[in-house]
């Protein structure tokens, strides 16, 4: 942890030159002399300040559960790690390194919407919109530094765990810009809070915030779902009999200890093997794997990974091989707090009604 510490403070003035540049940018933004495209279809931006998991996936699939049977919609991406480049419209034969895992991971579990890739998302909106059957509404993934885009609601999410105000920049800490980009949010949902979140601790992280008189600030708590299988769609795993399992936990995301420390309780024992996050799998590492659940003794023993790490197993898996059958997904859904949830789906729902249909 010292050294880690010293490492931080040596690349402050990376950070401080950092700040300057995104800061310069901001400012261009701002005064029009970079523009912002606007489009007439309702836009809704889903980003964060701070690198890695904060939550933005839950919440896109989220905001997508609670459209979409009333609109036809889309998703536009970057498509972190893809393989490939420049706009990509999916199709039923798109895979994660077509597309990404996170927006493959989205395509799986709603078929019916259009999901796209595309570094500048102008021209990802452009392509969607001349489809033969252009969205009713757009999400926007990963977008909140992208300004080219100027999204008509826009969602900031901020992890508990990591906030705001006690990181810096990057490459010292792990903020993209710096805590001022926040006053461009319409609503700061605070994730992956604890349960028992008291009111005075929510008062406490508001205050800190220091939002303006138009900004919302909403908090959510990740619950973890029933954990079904890879290949098995008909096998189910009752929680009274993990109990009796040791578990190989498989991640490839930027921080599995929230998911270690849900099931560490609840099975025998847990072994856990990490990549790096959106890792794309190999045959080295499936032999890893399968080495280590070898390694295991006793004969119930199963593996768990999340929705994620699942889109990009499958792109090498086969159902035959060893331990496919063994593999388990635990999903995870957001909850939002304070019984708040409807006037937190209240303010996207109204957002959409007022500006639908205006193309």
């Amino acid at each position: 942890m010292v050294f880690l510490k010293y490492i931080r403070l040596s690349l402050l003035p990376f950070s401080l030159l950092y700040g300057m540049i995104i800061r310069f940018r901001n400012f261009l933004f701002d005064i029009g002399k970079l523009q912002s495209h606007s489009f007439n279809v309702p836009i809704i931006s889903v980003g964060n300040i701070t690198v890695g998991g904060t939550g933005k996936t839950p919440l896109t699939e989220f905001i997508i559960s609670l459209l979409k049977d009333n609109y036809h919609l889309a998703l536009l991406s970057r498509g972190y790690k893809r393989k490939t480049k420049g706009v990509v419209l999916s199709n039923e034969n798109s895979t994660a390194q077509d597309i990404g895992d996170e927006p493959m991971q989205v395509k799986q579990k709603f078929s019916n919407i259009l999901v796209a890739v595309a570094e500048k998302r102008v021209d990802g909106i452009q392509a969607m919109l001349s489809s033969p059957q252009p969205p009713e509404v757009i999400i926007m993934d990963d977008a909140y530094q992208h300004r080219y885009v100027k999204p008509g609601l826009s969602i900031l999410v901020m992890d508990f765990n990591r906030p705001l105000w006690k990181d810096c920049m990057l490459p010292a800490g792990e903020l993209r810009e710096p805590i001022k980009g926040k006053v461009r949010a319409n609503i700061i949902l605070v994730s992956k809070c604890p349960f028992s979140l008291s009111q005075q601790q929510q008062l406490n992280i508001i205050k800190k915030l220091n939002i303006a008189t138009d900004q919302s600030v909403y908090f959510s708590s990740i619950g973890y779902q029933k954990p079904f299988s890879l290949f098995c769609t008909h096998a189910e795993l009752k929680e009274s009999e993990i109990l009796k399992y040791d578990v190989l936990l498989v991640t490839g995301i930027a921080n599995p200890a929230p998911l270690h420390q849900h099931i560490k309780d609840k099975v025998k024992s847990v072994h856990s093997i990490q990549f790096s996050d959106h890792h794309h799998f190999e045959s080295s590492d499936i032999e890893k794997i399968t080495a280590a659940f070898e390694k295991i003794k006793g004969t119930n023993k199963i593996i768990f990974t999340t929705e994620k790490d699942a889109v990009r197993l499958k792109q090498i898996l086969h159902a035959d091989d060893k331990i496919s059958s063994h593999i388990w997904i635990i999903p995870i859904k957001i909850k939002i707090l304070n019984n708040q949830n409807k006037e937190f789906t209240a303010k996207i729902t109204s957002y959409v009604k007022q500006n639908k249909g205006k193309r």
